[in-house]
């Protein structure tokens, strides 16, 4: 069975999902998303639909910390959610859903760059990635979940995409996805203190990003 995720990649855009349109509802509990997987494992479709309206803007933000290029992160959101679709039947509960699926996002884009690279290679050219644009991601997906708002939401999105990639990731994922150091160790597949020495260092990295940022105003 074949499926489209809906992903929105620009304002007012959206790619088709398989089924009917899914209707904006409170977000589910920890008990109810387990609910849902278990179904949408049986191949329950309305059930996988409930889970990509929640989790769609959170893998939408985690894969724009890897490539920060809209479409390049809506491709990459849309072939995770598609990996995640086809191989929900084998989720076991072992870790939390979300850490599972963010692995998975990992995974993708890593797939991804050896694609490039390889491809790269034989026509003897370097990759290159799209450059920051974590503003606009600000004004969009993090506008469904109303962190930051107006000029300051813009300011900090700013000074996020100057922060070193490996310790961005860290801060999207603790800070703005809310997931716990053992989660963010599990998704990245590093050691615990790498987790909490990543953050320090992205917190630290953000922090004088925005005061720097002030002092030229």
């Amino acid at each position: 069975m074949s499926y489209t995720p809906r992903i929105r990649s620009r304002p007012g855009e959206e790619m088709p999902l398989h089924a009917s349109v899914v209707e904006s509802v409170a977000p589910p509990g920890a008990h109810e998303i387990a609910a849902l997987v278990r179904r949408a494992a049986d191949g329950d479709v309305p059930a996988f639909e409930r889970l990509v309206a929640h989790y769609q803007p959170k893998v939408f933000r985690f894969a724009l910390s890897f490539t920060t290029d809209r479409d390049a992160a809506s491709d990459l959101a849309q072939e995770a959610l598609i990996r995640v679709y086809r191989s929900i039947g084998g989720f076991r509960f072992e870790s939390a859903f979300s850490t599972w699926l963010f692995r998975i996002v990992k995974n993708v884009f890593l797939d991804a760059l050896k694609s490039r690279q390889q491809k790269e290679r034989d026509l003897e050219t370097s990759i290159e990635f799209a450059g920051e644009d974590l503003a606009r991601l600000q004004g969009h997906a993090l506008a469904d979940e109303r962190l930051i708002r107006d000029e300051t939401r813009r300011a900090l999105g700013r000074a996020l995409e100057r922060v070193p990639v490996a310790f961005r990731r860290v801060v999207v994922l603790f800070d703005l996805e809310g997931l716990s150091y053992d989660e963010i160790a599990a998704v990245l597949e590093v050691p615990l203190g790498t987790v909490k020495s990543r953050l320090k260092r992205g917190r630290d990295a953000l922090r004088a990003e925005i005061f720097r940022s002030k002092e030229l105003t």
